[in-house]
């Protein structure tokens, strides 16, 4: 493990010096940096009292949506969610499967963790196809609801991620998107993400099956 701080100690009654207090300053900020790349070694038996939650930097969590929870749209939806088992040990994948004629939609409900700073969101979908060629889009949008807010509001601005087939039944982990909420997005707040293919964006001959979608956000370093 490596850090970049560096002890200094002076001894009880003596006086500071500028040199001392610059050395604290400079190691302060060194602290703040290895903490937020985790790499601060910590002597856990030397540790007393209480780390204050609030002082700790900012992090990013994750939640991932799977398939087996998402729902195609009554208007322009996907296909409903199918199970298939792949051949050899009997994998078992839940999928959304997207066509190639139009656009095709699905979406989640779900409560953003009560550690969510609010902000960007970053998306990334997990997907498959059993045959084909080319490339898929997919369009992610979403919109945070508070408490006593209509549900029947516009999302956020819709943000792509393309991705190339490269071998069926392959696990693809696409490119991420940068997701603004429509709403004032926070933590514990009611959430809809919604998943389209943009077909007029890809050239994927097959179905895309959409496996999941990871959401990146970032969160208060004790949640």
């Amino acid at each position: 493990m490596v850090t970049s701080f560096v002890k200094s100690n002076i001894a009880a009654g003596a006086a500071g010096t500028a040199a001392l207090f610059n050395h604290a300053e400079t190691q302060a900020d060194c602290i703040v940096t290895d903490l937020a790349a985790g790499s601060l070694p910590i002597n856990v038996s030397a540790l007393t009292g209480t780390i204050v939650a609030a002082r700790l930097p900012d992090k990013y969590a994750s939640i991932f949506l799977s398939a087996a929870g998402g729902k195609p749209r009554t208007t322009s939806g996907c296909a409903p969610v199918a199970w298939t088992e792949l051949s050899t040990n009997k994998i078992m994948l839940p999928t959304l499967d997207f066509d190639t004629a139009a656009d095709e939609n699905a979406q989640w409900l779900f409560v953003m963790p009560n550690g969510y700073k609010g902000g960007d969101l970053t998306v990334v979908p997990y997907w498959t196809s059993a045959s084909g060629s080319g490339t898929v889009c997919w369009s992610i949008s979403g919109r945070s609801y508070a408490n006593d807010e209509a549900l029947d509001q516009a999302f956020g601005s819709a943000a792509t991620s393309t991705d190339t087939l490269l071998a069926a039944n392959d696990v693809h982990i696409g490119p991420a998107a940068t997701v603004t909420l429509g709403g004032t997005p926070a933590g514990g707040e009611l959430c809809v993400i919604q998943c389209m293919r943009d077909v007029s964006g890809d050239t994927l001959d097959v179905d895309a099956r959409l496996l999941g979608l990871r959401i990146m956000y970032l969160a208060t370093y004790g949640d």
